[in-house]
């Protein structure tokens, strides 16, 4: 365990990727192995400090930033244990999904799905509710088989479906409110290729009949700009078919895309009319929509070094028809641009407490807009639709709900509730943010 002390050192500040949030912790602890984070929880429980588990800062909000004490897990990383016959890896939770992505592609394994981003923490990415797409999939954490958990009063728990079910459910998805997860098992499948494919239709086209869209792939989802009634779409497909020699470029092609979008929206601040321009103007050596082979982790993926800020709900699958209708007039109303689209994705629901799919087959709507002020606004009108219709909140992403409006829900609000209570009575690992979208916490009666 490595402390940095300010009484010592000038004061260290912990900022998030997105340079969104930030603090001035009373300490910084940075940890290699178990032992660190059962000395780090100590260390802040003797002092009454709150502690704060930190990955790669890949939350758009301030679900890290405290006064007390950030545990930096960056260093907590590397496999624990692989099992080819299962076949499933246990990893500690500060590894990053691209590292684990590699790990697994040597052994001919992978994981089943996963979101665009492979530059988090495992510990973060199930802590928060991250999903891929795919009605047959679960968010990410239902490819979790165990996991264990430093709890507030220094001890080491570990939990699965079959072995304290209760603790499961709850730690599972927990915003790190229940304590810090060190290890993390996940399920695999055998080492697969994806064939990706682009496309364009009318929205409307989907809408009509969504089901049959968010079913006509392994992997369905589809974008659309705010001022376009077309829709790009984009599968993939589980394929035998060997990785095309050009989808390294086609992967590249999507952060090229990312660096288009950070330009329009610089370009923009001077003249709103040149977002569209630029993000409509064909590019020399373009070559029409993807059609490609590539490994799995890949077609899931691809770097996205432009920092942005990004609001998403999750919403009933049944009623999402009707709510993109409303969001995408509402953008398109909206006087500001923003160059990045709309994105929508589906899942299977789930029965983690906390999770946004918690209960209900999901469509997840994206918004994302580049880092200047004049699209907070945007942000705001896009969330008020979604709130409308009963849509729960990415926990890693920008977003104003609180406690009071998110609370009825979940259906297993009270019993997370009633965990947390249990697990962290002194409130060891609340910070501010978590008490405005969880609450206090309080004593079980």
């Amino acid at each position: 365990m490595k402390l940095l002390n300010r009484a010592t050192a000038a004061p260290a500040t912990w900022r998030n990727w997105a340079r969104s949030a930030r603090c001035t912790p009373d300490r910084i602890i940075r940890a290699t192995h178990e032992s660190d984070l059962v000395d780090a929880v100590r260390y802040a429980s003797d002092r009454g400090l709150p502690l704060r588990a930190a990955g790669t800062g890949h939350s758009f909000n301030p679900l890290v930033t405290t006064s007390g004490v950030v545990l930096d897990m960056t260093g907590c990383t590397g496999i624990v244990a692989l099992d080819p016959d299962a076949p499933s890896v246990t990893v500690r939770g500060g590894t990053l999904l691209r590292e684990l992505n590699w790990a697994l592609d040597k052994a001919g394994l992978a994981l089943s799905n996963m979101g665009t981003l492979e530059e988090q923490t495992i510990a973060g990415a199930i802590s928060t509710g991250n999903h891929g797409s795919g009605l047959a999939h679960r968010p990410f954490s239902g490819q979790v088989l165990a996991l264990t958990l430093v709890t507030a009063d220094g001890s080491v728990r570990r939990c699965s479906p079959e072995e304290d079910p209760e603790l499961f459910a709850a730690a599972a998805t927990s915003l790190g409110a229940l304590g810090v997860i060190s290890t993390v098992t996940l399920r695999c499948v055998p080492k697969y290729n994806l064939r990706v494919t682009e496309g364009s239709l009318p929205l409307e086209s989907i809408l009509e009949d969504i089901e049959a869209y968010a079913g006509s792939a392994e992997h369905a989802t589809f974008s659309l700009k705010g001022w376009s009634d077309n829709a790009s779409t984009l599968k993939l497909e589980p394929t035998d078919a060997p990785v095309s020699a050009d989808a390294d470029r086609r992967r590249r092609a999507n952060t090229l895309g990312e660096v288009r979008c950070a330009t329009a929206g610089l370009a923009g601040r001077i003249d709103q009319r040149s977002v569209r321009r630029i993000m409509t103007a064909q590019l020399g050596g373009g070559s029409g929509p993807a059609d490609y082979v590539d490994v799995s982790y890949n077609a899931f993926t691809f770097p996205q070094p432009v920092k942005f800020l990004s609001l998403e709900y999750a919403l009933p699958f049944t009623s999402s028809a009707d709510t993109v209708r409303q969001v995408h007039e509402e953008v398109k109303r909206f006087g500001l641009r923003t160059p990045y689209s709309i994105t929508v994705r589906f899942s299977a629901g789930d029965e983690l407490l906390l999770s946004p799919a918690q209960g209900r087959t999901t469509t997840y709507v994206n918004i994302t807009v580049p880092r200047t002020v004049g699209y907070t606004e945007l942000l705001r009108t896009f969330e008020a639709v979604l709130l409308e219709h009963d849509g729960r909140p990415h926990w890693g992403k920008a977003h104003t709900a609180t406690a009071e409006i998110v609370a009825d829900r979940y259906p297993g609000w009270k019993a997370f509730q009633d965990i947390r209570a249990e697990l962290d009575p002194q409130s060891l690992f609340t910070s501010d943010y978590l008490r405005r979208v969880l609450g206090s916490t309080r004593p079980r009666p």
